[in-house]
């Protein structure tokens, strides 16, 4: 076999072989209205949660049909991937706060961190981290903070 064939060969197993590249899906049963989390790659392994009906995860590893996933609400488990729907995700996020106008952009995530200023209706991040329902983001502007996620629109 011709060497540089049976190195590409090997570099294709080890690349379909290993992790999966971390994209969001929804999670599609509408006839139930959930999808099991599991602790295992298989309907044996025990349920660690019920994620709901058109909550988001995000794919960390695949073995088979079933995949490893981060559910929206943190919780890390396996679900079978045929309930899975790919999204089609911006790397951009935008401010929406309806009430004020304005998200607050704090050192930390919670509301007991410190205020660096306010992030207005439109403006756009980038999300960084996840912590729970706060996410650590990048503004337009280059400056780096915590948000609550519950006031950012794709």
């Amino acid at each position: 076999m011709d060497r540089r064939i049976f190195i590409a060969t090997g570099l294709a197993a080890i690349t379909l072989a290993g992790p999966a590249t971390a994209q969001t899906h929804a999670v599609n049963s509408p006839r139930d209205g959930f999808l099991n989390l599991r602790t295992g790659p298989g309907e044996q392994f025990d349920i660690i949660g019920r994620m709901g009906h058109g909550s988001r995860v995000t794919i960390l590893e695949s073995a088979g049909s079933w995949v490893r996933v981060r559910h929206d609400s943190g919780t890390v488990g396996w679900c079978s991937a045929r309930y899975l729907a790919a999204l089609a995700v911006s790397p951009y996020y935008y401010v929406y706060s309806p009430g004020d106008g304005f998200l607050n952009l704090r050192t930390g995530p919670g509301t007991r961190y410190s205020i660096i200023g306010p992030m207005y209706n439109g403006e756009e991040v980038r999300i960084l981290e996840r912590a729970g329902e706060w996410v650590r983001v990048r503004h337009q502007s280059g400056t780096v903070g915590w948000c609550s996620s519950k006031y950012l629109r794709q």
